[in-house]
C-alpha cells in the first residue's frame, strides 16, 4: 500500500484559527479512525481527522461526534487516555512517540525504543506543541452526556524530526478507557489480542509531500 500523503499548506498559522481550520477541512488530507480491533470494546465514536503541514508544523485537526464524554485531567502528562480522548502516534526509525489528549488539549507525551522504556517529554518541548481546542472548563459537557467536539493540534517538525518528502510510520487514535463506555478505535488496523495501541508493528506509512 502506497504511503498517505500529508500536504503543505503554508496559510495554516495559529494567528487565523478560523482559517486554519477551514483550510485543513478543504484541502488537508482527511482520514477516518474507525477500526474496532476488539470484540470486547465494539463502542464505535464517529472520529476524522485532517492533515497538513508548514515549515514549522505538523498540523492535525481532529473532529469528535457522538461521544460519551469526559474531561478530567488538566495538566500535561495526566493520564489523559481515561478521558475521551485522540491520539498520535509516529515512528522514526528506532524510536517512536506518542501525544494524547484530551478534549482540552491536555496532552501526555512520550518516546522510547518499546513502551517498557519511555522517556516522557520535558515541560520545554511540551510547551511547543500547539493546542487549540473547541471546549474550554467553562462549555465542557457533563460527564457521560453525548457530546460533539474539535481539537486542532500543531506539533513542531523539528521536535519529531519530520522533512518534506521524508516517510514515516504512524497511526492515529481514539479512546477513553474511564468513560462511560470504554473505547479503544484506530486508524490503521491493529492486530493484538487485547487493547494495545503502543504496537509500531501495525502503524502505517505516511510521507509529508514536496
Amino acid at each position: 500500500m502506497s504511503a498517505l500523503k500529508i500536504p503543505y499548506l503554508k496559510e495554516l498559522s495559529a494567528d487565523n484559527m478560523t482559517l486554519t481550520t477551514s483550510r485543513l477541512l478543504a484541502s488537508g488530507t482527511s482520514i477516518a479512525i474507525d477500526k474496532l480491533n476488539w470484540n470486547d470494546f465494539p463502542h464505535l465514536v464517529d472520529v476524522a481527522a485532517y492533515l497538513g503541514y508548514t515549515e514549522q508544523y505538523l498540523w492535525i485537526y481532529f473532529q469528535v461526534n457522538n461521544d460519551i464524554f469526559k474531561a478530567v485531567y488538566r495538566e500535561d502528562q495526566d493520564p489523559v487516555w481515561q478521558d475521551s480522548c485522540v491520539e498520535f502516534f509516529l515512528k522514526q526509525g528506532e524510536i517512536y512517540r506518542n501525544f494524547e489528549f484530551n478534549s482540552l488539549g491536555v496532552c501526555l507525551s512520550a518516546y522510547g525504543a518499546d513502551r517498557h522504556e519511555r522517556q516522557s517529554l520535558d515541560k520545554e518541548n511540551m510547551s511547543k506543541i500547539l493546542r487549540y481546542p473547541t471546549l474550554t472548563e467553562e462549555t465542557l459537557p457533563a460527564e457521560g452526556t453525548i457530546a460533539n467536539w474539535s481539537l486542532t493540534v500543531a506539533i513542531p517538525l523539528e521536535l519529531i524530526g519530520l522533512k518534506p518528502g521524508r516517510e514515516f510510520l504512524a497511526n492515529f487514535y481514539k479512546c477513553g478507557d474511564e468513560t462511560a463506555v470504554p473505547h479503544y478505535i484506530s486508524w490503521s488496523q491493529i492486530g493484538t489480542s487485547t487493547p494495545d495501541f503502543h504496537q509500531p508493528a501495525y502503524f502505517a506509512r505516511i510521507e509529508l509531500e514536496k
